[in-house]
């Protein structure tokens, strides 16, 4: 299946404000039970073991809602651990659309929520224990694929985890034919466009190798996505 970059309309700002409302709600649907929070989950307890932090700040890149971050600082504590989180995407607006309830204090000590591009990210080297990034890499292409992750190596202090898709064709036909999760039509676009432009795991491990981590893991998570984490030392 041949990856065909595309843009995605929740990433231009395409479609009204229910819409936009109803694509988060389906990507929370998506991410609480296809991969996302368990997956990430994995991630997380790799970067716990190798490190034996049982605290850490993690920057979550293109964050949507904050919803995400929300839940895996919730679970976090599950785990024995405190992670707080700061969430950044590039609009504000989709930053205001996190679930208001106790919003801040969910996310931990930090509490951050950053409006800005990923590819000029306002902060100095080493701000963060870990970055991470959920179904947000596959938005880019080629080397700007692998500077965003040179770039996210340099925030983190330890290391960068990735969670997205991995680009099969069935679960690209899935999306295409599940209505209770793709409910908004930003989703029935940008769904079947994701798994379109999603990497494959050789592909992942050649864009890891090309970041100049110190080390790398690629590893597949449920439901077709794949994992990966960048380190920024050696064991």
């Amino acid at each position: 299946m041949q990856r065909v970059p595309t843009h995605e309309r929740l990433d231009d700002g395409l479609g009204s404000s229910a819409e936009i409302a109803a694509c988060f709600d389906d990507l929370w649907r998506i991410n609480r039970w296809l991969g996302g929070v368990s997956g990430n989950i994995q991630l997380i307890k790799r970067f716990l073991m190798r490190t034996g932090a049982r605290r850490a700040s993690l920057l979550d890149v293109g964050a949507g809602d904050g919803r995400m971050a929300q839940e895996l600082a919730r679970k976090s504590r599950q785990l024995g651990a405190e992670l707080s989180f700061a969430v950044l995407d590039r609009r504000v607006s989709h930053l205001r659309m996190g679930p208001s309830r106790n919003r801040a204090s969910a996310l931990g000590p930090a509490r951050w929520r950053v409006a800005a591009d990923a590819e000029s990210l306002p902060f100095a080297a080493g701000s963060f224990d870990a970055v991470m990034c959920n179904l947000f890499l596959h938005h880019f292409s080629g080397s700007a694929a692998a500077t965003l992750l040179a770039n996210l190596l340099v925030i983190a202090s330890e290391a960068v985890l990735i969670n997205d898709l991995e680009r099969k064709r069935l679960s690209y036909w899935f999306i295409r034919h599940a209505p209770w999760f793709a409910q908004s039509p930003i989703t029935r676009h940008d769904g079947p466009a994701s798994v379109r432009q999603a990497y494959t795991r050789a592909e992942m491990e050649l864009m890891a190798s090309a970041t100049g981590a110190a080390s790398f893991d690629v590893f597949p998570l449920p439901c077709y996505r794949l994992g990966a984490i960048l380190w920024k030392r050696r064991t």
